[in-house]
């Protein structure tokens, strides 16, 4: 009987938390606005890579061409970043409404145009990292606009990405799509914004204040 109450005071404390997705749900990512009026972007990759870094694991995803975003282009689409701080132990580590276990930045590229999104999240890990292929299934999340250049309309704040991510790993593809994307945001909002790995959303809106 205390078995069966303690797994339902699980069930009632996640639900509080995540009413979208469960641990064993795989839906598509997407980044939803969470206004009256939500506008929604869905992000499919052709491919998407990892690497392990000595405090985390980072995924890079992106429906842009790694050759158009390296050579400056005026393209569109987004590139998705997204830091696994810590993995989540049931019975464990916490799973609560405040619980954060990734670092996330979304990269929104409209003609020219650029908006950076970052915030943080929770999300079950899908495989290990060793593994050499693994997934991330993000079940609730909170993403604000944080830089953008003069011309862009930011329809998404404040918004919230959720669904899976499936990545395999390759170390050169998921530093080439980094520094890529750092030069094209660079160029394009005319000082460093994009984050780096080893900081977070936090540093990315104290650099924007200044």
């Amino acid at each position: 009987m205390m078995a069966r109450l303690a797994t339902l005071a699980c069930l009632v404390l996640l639900t509080a938390c995540y009413t979208v997705q469960w641990p064993w749900t795989e839906t598509e990512l997407t980044t939803s606005g969470l206004t009256d009026e939500p506008v929604r972007i869905t992000t499919a990759p052709a491919e998407a890579w990892y690497v392990i870094e000595p405090a985390q694991v980072s995924f890079y995803a992106s429906d842009i061409p790694l050759d158009a975003l390296a050579t400056g282009e005026k393209v569109s689409g987004q590139v998705v970043s997204i830091q696994m701080m810590w993995e989540p132990k049931p019975g464990y580590t916490p799973i609560e409404p405040t619980t954060t276990n990734v670092s996330i930045r979304l990269v929104v590229f409209a003609e020219g145009q650029v908006g950076v999104y970052g915030g943080g999240g929770f999300a079950w890990p899908r495989g290990t990292p060793e593994s050499g292929s693994m997934g991330l299934l993000l079940t609730g999340s909170n993403l604000s606009l944080i830089a953008r250049t003069d011309g862009f309309v930011d329809l998404l704040s404040p918004a919230q990405m959720l669904g899976t991510l499936r990545a395999v790993q390759n170390d050169a593809r998921a530093l080439s799509v980094r520094r890529a994307v750092s030069q094209t945001v660079t160029d394009a909002l005319g000082q460093v914004r994009w984050v780096r790995g080893g900081q977070d959303a936090a540093t990315m809106l104290a650099a924007h204040a200044r």
